[in-house]
């Protein structure tokens, strides 16, 4: 047997192996998929016996104890649930007094009234262009006037002696 023949039988091998694994994943998944399709189905014939005890049917001793045992869960779930939703308010009603919503940053198109995010210039869904905001808060806060290097002419941080591109000094003027 030459080394052709051996390569075509490890090849062939290989690909049954590969067809075989295919084929038991494909098995498993179609039966995890009809295992779950029979429990939804005995959950609806669940909820049909629910049903009729709910409206005062006779039912078998042991329907009516599941059903009864079924009712002590669901008042525990809504008790829970209850005191839960009293819980997230009282938390929300905390956080919203100690930290208020910031206003929105969205604005309102004028020609078709929808919402756009801070900082764009033409509306998303109709195209118009949206006026430009202007922030008031950052315009009062410039006091002092510009200061640039005497050696490069790059703009200064305030207060500082030195620049930050060439390192000439600068004197406080």
């Amino acid at each position: 047997m030459d080394v052709f023949e051996r390569v075509q039988d490890i090849v062939k091998a290989a690909s049954d192996k590969t067809s075989e694994l295919i084929e038991v994943s494909r098995l498993k998944a179609g039966i995890a998929e009809e295992r779950r399709a029979l429990t939804e189905q005995m959950a609806k014939l669940g909820a049909i016996y629910y049903e009729l005890y709910k409206n005062g049917e006779t039912l078998t001793p042991d329907a009516v104890n599941i059903c009864m045992i079924a009712d002590k869960y669901s008042t525990k779930i809504e008790e829970r649930q209850t005191e839960l939703t009293r819980i997230n308010e009282m938390n929300a009603a905390k956080r919203a007094a100690k930290n208020p919503a910031p206003e929105s940053t969205e604005q309102e198109c004028p020609e078709c009234g929808s919402k756009n995010p801070e900082g764009a210039k033409f509306c998303f869904d109709c195209g118009a262009k949206l006026p430009e905001i202007i922030d008031v808060e950052a315009c009062e806060v410039e006091q002092q006037p510009k200061r640039y290097c005497v050696s490069c002419g790059a703009e200064l941080s305030e207060g500082k002696k030195f620049c930050s591109e060439c390192g000439a000094r600068n004197e406080e003027a």
